[in-house]
């Protein structure tokens, strides 16, 4: 069910108060608790985890820019993934922080980092935030990769669209489950496409973490078969 309009104003609510406290009070640095005027230090901001080097289709840290074997052997139905950071200390935190602990500040930090360090070319037609089941955006009050997406539209102007698929399963959190097998399985089936349109042949998805790939494999599947020809993957970080 849609959120009421109560709960909406709620959220709303909290979300430009937790904005205007970051510039009305005093902050300190989210990982290392020094004074800062952003959720994270300027020190502590350079430290961050960049990706320097990655497999072209999936994403895969590799020594050098390339295709890993495993793509070579079965390519992924998604054509190029880009990684602004790997999933180690302190993405590890942040992503957590900003996912689960309502923290938007640092959300929407991570959201700009990542529109100012994309490749956009070639430009897609559209970005698609990965949707969150109804039952978990009702108790989470946002989804993350909508958040990020928003950052990336502001930066880029390109469209952001959340409305022409759906998430029909309440899977466990992927990152509950340990084996791929086990996530394979978790989110088969969990997405359902609704529409699209004529002038959509690249579309973008936007997730926070990436880890075997089996969400946006999913979902990648689903609107290849609604008639996209090509879909990329755009994601905060890559495990």
């Amino acid at each position: 069910m849609p959120l009421s309009k109560a709960t909406r104003l709620i959220h709303a609510i909290e979300h430009h108060l937790n904005t205007f406290s970051h510039w009305l009070l005093p902050q300190s640095c989210f990982l290392c608790g020094d004074t800062s005027s952003k959720p994270v230090c300027m020190a502590c901001l350079a430290d961050l985890p960049y990706q320097v080097s990655a497999c072209r289709r999936c994403g895969k840290d590799l020594k050098e820019i390339g295709v890993c074997s495993q793509c070579q052997k079965k390519p992924p139905p998604y054509t190029h993934v880009q990684a602004i950071f790997s999933y180690i200390y302190p993405l590890n935190k942040l992503i957590p922080a900003a996912k689960y602990n309502q923290n938007l500040a640092v959300l929407n930090l991570l959201g700009n980092l990542m529109a100012q360090h994309l490749t956009i070319e070639p430009c897609p037609d559209v970005l698609i935030p990965i949707p969150l089941h109804p039952k978990r955006l009702r108790q989470r009050g946002y989804n993350q990769s909508l958040e990020l997406a928003k950052c990336i539209t502001r930066h880029t102007g390109i469209m952001v669209n959340y409305t022409s698929c759906r998430r029909i399963k309440n899977t466990p959190p992927q990152a509950s489950l340990t084996d791929a097998t086990q996530r394979q399985a978790n989110i088969q089936g969990a997405f359902q496409v609704l529409w699209t349109k004529p002038n959509w042949q690249h579309i973008v998805l936007v997730d926070d973490v990436m880890t075997t790939g089996g969400t946006v494999q999913e979902l990648t599947n689903e609107f290849l078969k609604a008639g996209i020809q090509r879909v990329d993957v755009w994601c905060c970080a890559r495990a």
